[in-house]
């Protein structure tokens, strides 16, 4: 706890002491530091984003039926959740009467939004502000033929392009 506070402390005097040799731009910033670091009750009340992980209810946001799924479980490597472009086995929950899932079948998706940031190359950071998938067969096909809402392109990496293709605003 002491080692926390103490690089957290010396990371604003690094940003103080950066801040003086570069001109008025830098003191703005590093003041903005120094009083985002001190106000740690701000911090703690701020609300955390994190994965996608088991009983996390997402909407789905293809012509499907399904309205909403609970997560069961991420299928990723590691242990924590689902970000981004990762596939996951959900329990449908919500379901319009006529489509082609009913409440209860367990199906697998494709997270499309996620509340929680994610980084990209250009620096920049990419949040939604819900959690949504695309129900996809094992194969990786999706079962309805259309998704509504934005669709970030780092679905293009995990190859998830027959989603991009549907979609009608890519983020």
């Amino acid at each position: 706890m002491a080692r926390v506070a103490a690089s957290r402390w010396s990371a604003v005097g690094r940003t103080l002491l950066g801040g003086i040799g570069n001109g008025s731009s830098g003191l703005l910033k590093s003041s903005h530091g120094l009083l985002g670091s001190l106000s740690c009750g701000s911090f703690l009340s701020q609300q955390q984003r994190t994965f996608i992980q088991m009983r996390t209810n997402l909407k789905v946001v293809d012509n499907s039926g399904a309205k909403r799924v609970m997560c069961i479980q991420a299928l990723r490597k590691r242990k924590t959740g689902a970000r981004l472009g990762d596939t996951i086995i959900g329990s449908v929950k919500e379901a319009q009467p006529r489509g082609k899932v009913k409440k209860g079948d367990v199906v697998y998706g494709v997270v499309v939004r996620a509340a929680m940031s994610r980084g990209r190359c250009d620096g920049s950071e990419i949040k939604f502000d819900d959690n949504a998938i695309v129900l996809v067969n094992k194969q990786g096909e999706p079962i309805g033929t259309r998704v509504f809402g934005p669709v970030p392109h780092e679905l293009r990496k995990k190859n998830h392009v027959k989603i991009l293709t549907l979609a009608e605003h890519i983020a």
